[in-house]
């Protein structure tokens, strides 16, 4: 059976809904941050520093 969790993206300020990616992930968030619902330290492959913060995502896509 497969479960549905709230991922953090969903509460994170750097998600951008017009796109696959965020701040930290332009390509893409990866499989390891979906699968453990947890970017509290880059990853060591990353190439910021940009980690899980709360706040409103851009919500840029759904203005007129």
């Amino acid at each position: 059976m497969t479960t549905i969790k709230d991922l953090i993206c969903f509460n994170c300020k750097h998600k951008k809904f017009n796109d696959i990616g965020c701040a930290a992930f332009k390509e893409g968030i990866p499989d390891e941050i979906l699968l453990s619902n947890n970017h509290s330290k880059p990853l060591p492959n990353q190439k910021n520093d940009i980690v899980f913060e709360e706040g409103d995502p851009d919500e840029s896509f759904f203005r007129i």
